[in-house]
């Protein structure tokens, strides 16, 4: 009746299972890593193909060139994933790999275990039957719902310009994508620069999702709030082409550039003022 945690692979992710399981005094059961699956070049340029046809190949494969060339605006991709929290070394729940989390195998794996909570972070849409096998199952998206939801949402809040609905979101598992009732929304302080405005919303994701989902383990009831039933705005896996990777990589440095620009703006007006600027 403990936890069982699905999830994919990254240190991250990893970190977090065990910051849960200490939190929870070792209730973390079992830790599911859906295996993420690994193309070699030709593999990964039919993909690619298939996905942009013979006339925009050439173009998407100078834009892979172009992002590979620049280190700035392949840091500036990366911002989206990294993240600061210290996590001192704790030990490691029990953990398994697998081809498919939606699997007879896994399935019967977790209706044994019969698990108090299913805690859900970056893997695929859960059918019902895996939901079931747990009272209650939560995820953490990486997007502020009901705004944006999919694999890419803070990117598309960024592709938009729309920084304030860049955040998190914790919510129960409906069965349909980042769409159940919401436990908390993580907001973006819009008042940070990029990088640490992404790094903020990260850690904080991280400490809250932690702290929700020990408290749900532990017998809290925790009212969720129903979504929005609108239409939101999902950028699908693929259309996340080089071209459009290099273009949010620009964006983003521009985004720095315009910041760096206000601080100096505000330093002159405070020299001229004899204040301190803010």
């Amino acid at each position: 009746m403990g936890i069982v945690i699905i999830t994919i692979p990254g240190e991250t992710k990893a970190a977090f299972a065990r910051a849960l399981h200490a939190r929870t005094s070792g209730g973390v059961d079992l830790v599911i890593v859906q295996k993420q699956r690994q193309y070699n070049f030709l593999e990964r340029l039919r993909r690619l193909y298939s996905s942009v046809g013979i006339w925009s190949l050439p173009k998407e494969l100078w834009y892979g060139h172009l992002i590979r060339l620049n280190r700035r605006v392949r840091e500036t991709l990366e911002y989206f994933r990294a993240t600061s929290v210290p996590v001192p070394d704790l030990d490691n729940p029990r953990t398994i790999e697998v081809d498919s989390v939606n699997s007879d195998k896994v399935h019967q794996t977790i209706n044994e275990l019969s698990p108090n909570l299913l805690v859900v972070w970056g893997s695929t849409i859960l059918e019902p039957r895996i939901v079931k096998t747990a009272r209650r199952a939560i995820n953490l998206h990486m997007g502020y719902c009901p705004n944006y939801r999919g694999a890419l949402a803070n990117q598309h809040a960024v592709l938009r310009e729309d920084h304030s609905h860049i955040g998190a979101t914790i919510h129960y598992v409906n069965g349909k994508a980042d769409a159940g009732d919401i436990l908390e929304v993580i907001a973006a302080d819009t008042s940070r620069n990029p990088r640490e405005l992404l790094l903020d919303i990260n850690n904080r994701a991280f400490e809250r999702y932690v702290e929700i989902a020990a408290r749900l383990f532990e017998g809290e009831d925790i009212p969720g709030e129903r979504q929005e039933h609108a239409p939101s705005n999902v950028l699908l896996l693929k259309q996340w082409l080089p071209s459009l990777r290099y273009r949010i990589g620009k964006q983003i440095l521009e985004w720095e550039r315009a910041e760096k620009r206000e601080t100096s703006w505000q330093d002159a007006i405070a020299r001229e003022t004899g204040q301190v600027a803010p």
